[in-house]
């Protein structure tokens, strides 16, 4: 489930996720921007590597908290690193697996899941078992690769095409809201957690 890659040809370092030239395709402000975040909110960054996301996150929550979650124990180091260096005091780092989450049933108002979701096997158990954090009416923003080339990202086989995320979410339980395009070579999903859940 991390964001760190485990496809060979795709050597996934802190170094290239914090490339600064990544912000120029990728800038976590104007992503944010189309997100139901609210300045309260409690929000997990699952698959957060080295907190490229958990940081804005964080300064954007200025009444709220960021629980920062990896499979990962470098990017779980890396992005601890980086808080404690940003004296973020509203963050918390998290071990967690692909399917298990060390947060209650019910206790954020929010999921932001950047690059995660074609990584897991069974995509519908991760998105089910991520979905419990959520309370009724929670919302869950995604971002995911397109299905063309591209010099950077997953193998094509590994891809999500938007209505396939939209089915995956569908099936785990989620309101689908709304999506778009972030960029050429990446788009964004918004679903909710149904009240009835």
């Amino acid at each position: 489930m991390s964001t760190e890659s485990s496809h060979p040809d795709m050597p996934s370092t802190v170094a290239r996720m914090l490339h600064p030239e990544r912000s120029q395709r990728l800038d976590p402000f104007r992503i944010m921007a189309h997100c139901p975040i609210t300045p309260q909110d409690i929000v997990a960054d699952v698959g957060c590597g080295p907190g490229y996301f958990t940081l804005p996150l964080a300064k954007f929550l200025i009444k709220g908290r960021v629980f920062a979650m990896d499979t990962s124990d470098e990017m779980i180091e890396a992005c601890q690193g980086r808080v404690n260096q940003a004296r973020l005091g509203n963050v918390q780092v998290l071990k967690c697996d692909d399917y298990k989450f060390p947060v209650e049933s019910g206790a954020l108002d929010g999921l932001f899941i950047a690059f995660v979701v074609h990584h897991p096997e069974d995509r519908v158990r991760f998105l089910t078992a991520a979905k419990e954090m959520l309370r009724p009416g929670g919302w869950c923003f995604i971002l995911e690769w397109h299905k063309t080339e591209t010099e950077s990202g997953p193998p094509q086989t590994a891809r999500i095409n938007p209505d396939e995320l939209r089915e995956l979410c569908e099936m785990a339980g989620f309101r689908y809201q709304e999506s778009g395009d972030v960029n050429n070579e990446n788009y964004r999903m918004t679903v909710i957690k149904s009240r009835l859940s």
